[in-house]
């Protein structure tokens, strides 16, 4: 499964396809277990699509802002956690 991301193409830094692929070109060089692998890309249409790995267990925002299944608030501890496995793969 696949996951994708269309971008805000009012941001100014994407406007034009250079810039978009300057910044496909950098995240395709990122590999570590915190990151997802950046699959493809389309720039087609003044749209900006990026593909990646499908993450069954959400994003690290619906982590951060959301309750778990048995609608617990996550804990700071868990928090932490995810702070520094994000801090890792920086």
């Amino acid at each position: 499964m696949l996951a994708v991301k269309k971008l805000d193409t009012v941001n100014p830094s994407l406007h034009t396809k250079e810039a978009f692929l300057k910044l496909v070109s950098s995240i395709s060089k990122l590999h570590h277990e915190n990151i997802t692998k950046l699959i493809g890309y389309s720039a087609e249409h003044d749209q900006r699509i990026l593909i990646y790995e499908y993450c069954g267990n959400g994003t690290l925002h619906d982590a951060l802002h959301s309750t778990d299944r048995d609608n617990k608030v996550l804990s700071w501890k868990s928090r932490v956690k995810l702070a520094r496995g994000a801090a890792q793969a920086l």
